[in-house]
């Protein structure tokens, strides 16, 4: 079985990488699509260096469940449509897993885990091209998967 991951974030870069799969793996039955999409923590959950009770923990523990719930009826649509667009071109729905993660704080480092550990033979990025200075100063989530390698067939879709 051929398991492909494609990370998603609701943008129109990473729609352009599902229906890149939805276009050429269409009808192919050994194919496995995981649609996922990585929530970092945000920096109002991480420990800030002191111990914390045990009242603190489950209060910042009930917090973060709550946020994590409201991340995910928000993310929804764009998993949905991610969905439809590949079901549309002929992937069949039993083909196509859909995942979540909220236990990092580094986007690139958690999608390269699951690569690894998820046994995927292909990760299919959406990629879009930003002016030259916000790259240098921002990065991007693709080129640190490309220069930190996947272990995987990397596509990068423009």
């Amino acid at each position: 079985m051929n398991k492909m991951l494609i990370p998603i974030d609701g943008s129109e870069c990473s729609m352009k990488a599902v229906r890149y799969a939805a276009e050429h793996f269409a009808g192919m039955a050994g194919v496995q699509i995981t649609l996922l999409h990585v929530l970092p923590v945000p920096a109002v959950f991480w420990d800030e260096g002191h111990v914390l009770s045990e009242e603190e923990r489950k209060e910042r523990r009930r917090f973060f469940e709550q946020w994590r719930e409201e991340q995910r009826k928000r993310f929804e649509p764009a998993f949905r449509e991610a969905f439809e667009a590949l079901v549309q071109k002929g992937i069949r729905r039993e083909q196509i897993i859909i995942k979540d993660a909220s236990d990092t704080v580094d986007a690139a480092d958690r999608i390269l885990d699951e690569t690894r550990s998820g046994g995927y033979k292909t990760l299919l990025i959406g990629h879009c091209k930003h002016d030259k200075a916000s790259h240098f100063i921002r990065g991007s989530v693709t080129m640190e998967i490309v220069h930190r390698g996947a272990g995987a067939a990397l596509s990068i879709i423009e």
